[in-house]
């Protein structure tokens, strides 16, 4: 073992991520994880991003007059974007209309300001953060599921 474990989120994710074509894969999560700051709450309701490649950042809207409005507004959204993340990621932001609704902006709290559980301290240890979120994961998953290839049998 080397003297760098735990590795650093980005050392992980970063790699998987260029495998997957996204060439900063830990900017490229803050433009999601702070895009209702970027654009503003009223904005982010009606639109989301929905790609970043090549530093093209797509954006889709819910309604054609959004996406008029952002195409407007793609200068400034690309600025802020960059500002957001401390480094020119986006040279361009296209703006498209799409099916389907936006999805609500998630809480751009850090993980480690968030209260923990009632009746919980906050557990500095990650492996057993791994732990209780394996068991959490396997106490709502079906029982038994053939297709999934987990055995699916209790006995």
């Amino acid at each position: 073992m080397s003297n760098d474990f735990p590795p650093r989120l980005s050392e992980l994710l970063d790699p998987a991520a260029r495998r997957a074509g996204i060439e900063d894969g830990t900017r490229t999560g803050m433009v999601w994880n702070r895009w209702s700051s970027i654009v503003g709450p009223d904005v982010a309701k009606h639109a989301e991003p929905s790609s970043l490649r090549g530093g093209v950042l797509r954006v889709r809207t819910d309604s054609p007059a959004w996406a008029t409005e952002l195409t407007y507004l793609a200068e400034e959204i690309k600025s802020r974007t960059n500002a957001a993340v401390g480094a020119p990621l986006v040279a361009e932001v296209r703006v498209w209309t799409g099916p389907g609704r936006i999805r609500p902006a998630r809480s751009a709290t850090p993980i480690s300001h968030r209260p923990a559980p009632e009746g919980r301290s906050p557990d500095p240890d990650p492996l057993g953060a791994l732990d209780r979120a394996l068991a959490a994961w396997r106490a709502r998953r079906p029982r038994s599921d053939p297709g999934r290839g987990d055995g699916g049998s209790k006995g």
